[in-house]
């Protein structure tokens, strides 16, 4: 599948480079880019000091590959840029002024800072590099530099992450005090990730006084990290890390709440930012939840309501533009109507997969398995239009089969509307479920989506992973070859 996407590591590392400060209220950055092999740059950006990962930008390239960026400035603003769906390139932080970058795609350093760099700075970009890679490795579980992902002893792993944070500190002196300030805040925020991530994995397969010596040290590390200063925001973790807490504070630790706050993840998250947290920190955590709904296509109508608090709580809030815009695509996507080419047959007396594809025989189909929440999946609807077309003038049925649960029924019809998606859409019945996994995944029923399938007439899998409508040439003549073949 080649649906290009943004492949954000889950961890958001700092690996650019820091610009002097000019005390401007404007950034304004030039520069050339090349060896992009016809990819698209795109850039995230801070708000007034406070990181937005949740919203992108398309970094615009005049025809000799220039570009010219001006945005706003109050203090350190971060700016990141990636390779759209092919790599992370690094990051650009400036205190207002003007700067001259070199893109180079394909270099182990993406991004040369020709103007207006600063040293000192440059030393604190790596040093925050390599930290933020290093904890990426832990929650990867791709490496292991502290020794604390065997490690099953609460005050053994804060320890560990503290001495790296206290020695980070020591080395990034020098700097001014904002920036100093921001970088502190931002190893903290990373490192109590790491934690966090620890903290998951232990909880819930070792005793209850071990899950209580770990809840008893993230106490402590909640004061050492101070999740709820001002510079926190910096971080493009922190948004992961204030809803983690919430998810600790309410599953894990079990702290009393509204149960009917816990059926949506959304506003106990809401409930628990507006209770712990206060200042910038509040008002970056909750605006970054509206746009994290959107961002991920999830799209909860139950969101909604909870914008007006936020208004009342931030009237003058720079994010408010971007809420909405978040919640007009929420609000789009659930009063869709659904054109009468997307049907939903009756299938909850299926006992089989046949009983399915028993429906359109005597015709090709070819079949999407997918799911709401397969990034992916979603993404590879940009390229259904001329799949629509050829099937409409050769009589070949769509068939879109989802492995949501029954709970996302409402969730799966508002989605094929959304995405327009002409044909024919059925949910996995759990009758026949274990029949798909068998049938289209791996020897250890894994099933990767999405799974494109073709279907004869004659009801037999002609091509158990077809071509997706990425590749339309080839997914044509393999339509054709079902086509053809003796019903």
């Amino acid at each position: 599948m080649k649906a290009k996407h943004i492949a954000f590591l889950s961890l958001s590392v700092l690996a650019g480079t820091f610009a002097s400060c000019t005390g401007s209220h404007e950034i304004k950055i030039t520069g050339s880019a090349k060896n992009l092999d016809g990819g698209t740059i795109i850039y995230q950006k801070s708000i007034d000091g406070m990181f937005n990962s949740q919203s992108q930008d398309t970094l615009k390239l005049n025809t000799d590959s220039t570009f010219s960026l001006t945005l706003p400035s109050n203090g350190y603003e971060q700016i990141r840029l990636f390779l759209w769906g092919k790599r992370y390139l690094g990051s650009f932080i400036a205190d207002g002024g003007n700067y001259r970058l070199q893109i180079d795609a394909v270099a182990t350093h993406p991004i040369s800072i020709l103007e207006g760099k600063n040293e000192k700075n440059m030393e604190v970009s790596r040093l925050m590099d390599e930290l933020g890679q290093d904890v990426f490795d832990v929650l990867s579980r791709k490496g292991d530099k502290w020794g604390i992902t065997q490690d099953t002893i609460a005050t053994s792993v804060s320890k560990k992450l503290q001495d790296a944070v206290l020695a980070l500190d020591e080395k990034m002196k020098g700097v001014d005090k904002d920036l100093y300030e921001k970088a502190c805040q931002n190893t903290r925020i990373q490192t109590m990730w790491a934690f966090q991530n620890q903290l998951f994995g232990i909880a819930y397969r070792y005793s209850e006084a071990t899950k209580q010596s770990w809840l008893k040290e993230w106490e402590k590390m909640m004061e050492f990290c101070r999740v709820n200063h001002p510079a926190s925001t910096f971080s493009p973790a922190f948004h992961e890390v204030v809803y983690n807490n919430a998810g600790i504070t309410y599953y894990t630790k079990e702290e009393p709440v509204n149960e009917d706050l816990k059926k949506n993840p959304n506003k106990l998250i809401f409930h628990y930012i507006e209770k712990n947290l206060t200042g910038q920190a509040q008002e970056s955590a909750m605006a970054l939840l509206f746009l994290r709904d959107t961002n991920e296509e999830k799209y909860d109508p139950e969101i909604l309501p909870l914008e007006e608090r936020f208004k009342q709580l931030y009237p003058q809030s720079k994010w408010q533009p971007l809420i909405d815009e978040a919640i007009a695509k929420n609000k789009a996507f659930n009063q869709a109507k659904t054109p009468d080419y997307i049907h939903f047959p009756d299938v909850d007396n299926a006992k089989t997969f046949k009983d399915i594809t028993d429906l359109y025989k005597g015709k090709v189909i070819f079949m999407d398995i997918w799911a709401t929440w397969c990034g992916p999946c979603r993404a590879s609807f940009a390229y259904v239009k001329p799949l629509q077309e050829y099937a409409k003038a050769n009589d070949i049925v769509l068939l879109y089969l989802s492995i949501d649960r029954p709970e996302e029924d409402a969730k799966w019809r508002k989605m094929a509307a959304h995405y327009d998606l002409m044909g024919e859409h059925v949910r996995v019945q759990e009758a026949f479920k274990d029949e798909i996994y068998t049938t289209f995944g791996n020897a250890q029923k894994a099933l990767s989506i999405p799974h494109c399938v073709i279907i004869g007439k004659d009801g037999e899998i002609k091509f158990k992973s077809a071509a997706s409508p990425e590749d339309m040439e080839k997914l044509k003549s393999q339509l054709k070859e079902a086509a053809q073949a003796e019903a």
